[in-house]
């Protein structure tokens, strides 16, 4: 027994031994490969940082910390936060930081940049009161953090780290050491309110081979100057080997629109597809509307398309039920058709599902069921008339506007809605005789991408 115990701990050891050697192999390789490259050599900066990140650490037997930087222990709330500020305003916010350690530890907060950014933040737009505390063991210290935005600040996302004591390593921090203690996440969203509300963010359908349909994409000026427009089809998809072919190409689209959106009204892109006759599949693509508004940032002016043909087999659905009692059978068959213009203003979407069904009985003869009745089911949604865009709010983490969705331009609030339909539900019924056996079941359907059958053998009901 105490073989088995010492072989253990020399296995524990071993594998100590291990991963200390695999981290130690990877820090050499990455300062060999810097010291490789003449560019990255050329930097000062990871000169003066590198010493400090790794030279300054504290020792651990149970895990791999030899390679982290030594840090005190302070809890700092909020550890992040998101702010939304025009150009020219300002906001203020209070970070409360708690000694957890057994000794002081002296604060001296100060703004980081980090390199994940879009835009990169200037240090003086921050300030940051007291400007130095020293902190006892189990204390708490409030500091204000005040974002001053100049006018001429470009308008998009920054994003800055605040350290609030001097251990916080320099350099890539938010890399090797996201959340390292003592720092806080800060990001801040500097917008202009939109002056157009974009009421039709995307246009989705059914479409059949052959047709034609028409869209009407709807815009509102909601500003006091008119605002011009230019919309085109995008050419930014780009298929790879093994993605499937769209059903059709861009020349099949047609795009109508004015110059400009007057001030304080509604103006409607006209959309046209014609569907060739041999189109199988489906379209995705988009409209870049082009509109001349600084609130609007590149990715909100796109339209998404989506036009799926309607499936058309050439065979029949078949399969096989047994019957233990000759009495009457009754089939039910369900399609669901989804709610393709729940967004879409035209097209077609008044394709009713029909089938057309028939039975081989087990002594091999035809069976025309009797069509009893139609069912229908449905979902409706009451929703105003400038519906939410969830497009500005899926493609970007954060809510845009000062913390209301209505600040985004893209929501009017009213009293008054509308009817907006989703999914509806068709069943069909039909009976037939009976009789002992193996039946077989073919149904061919129209107008539908899917469908689901019930067949209940005796009478109905019991």
């Amino acid at each position: 027994m105490s073989e088995v115990k010492s072989m253990r701990i020399l296995d524990i050891k071993a594998l100590k031994g291990i991963v200390y050697g695999l981290l130690v192999i990877a820090v050499l390789s990455v300062a060999c490969a810097g010291a490789g490259d003449e560019d990255t050599a050329a930097i000062p900066v990871k000169e003066e940082v590198q010493p400090k990140v790794v030279a300054d650490t504290v020792s651990s037997s149970s895990y791999a910390g030899d390679y982290f930087p030594k840090f005190e222990k302070i809890k700092v709330d909020p550890t992040y936060k998101y702010l939304e500020i025009k150009p020219g305003d300002s906001k203020n916010f209070t970070v409360t930081v708690e000694n957890k350690d057994n000794k002081t530890i002296q604060l001296k907060p100060k703004p980081i940049i980090t390199p994940y950014t879009e835009n990169f933040i200037n240090e003086s737009w921050i300030s940051i009161s007291p400007s130095e505390k020293a902190l006892k063991p189990g204390e708490k210290q409030e500091f204000q953090v005040k974002v001053n935005i100049p006018k001429d600040a470009d308008l998009g996302s920054y994003a800055v780290l605040l350290a609030l004591t001097e251990k916080v390593p320099e350099g890539d921090v938010a890399g090797p050491y996201p959340n390292f203690p003592g720092t806080m996440q800060l990001n801040i969203q500097v917008w202009v309110k939109p002056s157009i509300q974009i009421l039709t963010p995307y246009v989705n359908d059914l479409v059949e081979a052959g047709k034609n349909y028409t869209y009407e994409i709807k815009l509102r000026n909601t500003g006091i100057k008119d605002i011009t427009i230019s919309p085109e089809l995008t050419k930014d998809i780009v298929y790879s080997m093994g993605m499937p072919e769209q059903a059709f190409g861009d020349d099949a689209i047609r795009v109508e629109a004015p110059d400009k959106i007057k001030a304080g009204q509604t103006a409607i892109v006209k959309l046209t597809l014609a569907v060739p006759s041999t189109a199988k599949g489906s379209y995705s693509g988009s409209i870049d509307l082009n509109i001349d508004d600084p609130g609007i940032r590149e990715y909100e002016r796109m339209i998404s398309l989506n036009f799926r043909i309607l499936p058309v087999p050439e065979k029949p659905y078949e399969n096989t039920f047994e019957a233990g009692t000759d009495g009457p059978i009754t089939l039910e068959i369900r399609a669901n058709q989804y709610g393709y213009g729940l967004y879409t203003t035209g097209g077609n979407r008044n394709l009713t599902p029909s089938f057309n069904v028939s039975l081989i009985d087990p002594s091999g003869n035809k069976v025309t069921p009797t069509f009893v009745d139609t069912k229908y089911s449905g979902s409706v949604t009451i929703v105003d008339d400038a519906y939410p865009q969830p497009f500005y709010f899926a493609s970007y983490p954060f809510f845009r506007g000062e913390g209301s969705m209505a600040a985004t331009g893209g929501i009017e609030t009213k009293n008054q809605g509308s009817y907006q339909g989703g999914t509806t539900t068709f069943i069909k019924t039909y009976t037939a005789p009976g009789a002992v056996g193996k039946w077989n079941l073919s149904i061919f359907p129209e107008n539908t991408e899917n469908f689901d059958y019930t067949v209940t053998i005796g009478a109905a009901g019991k």
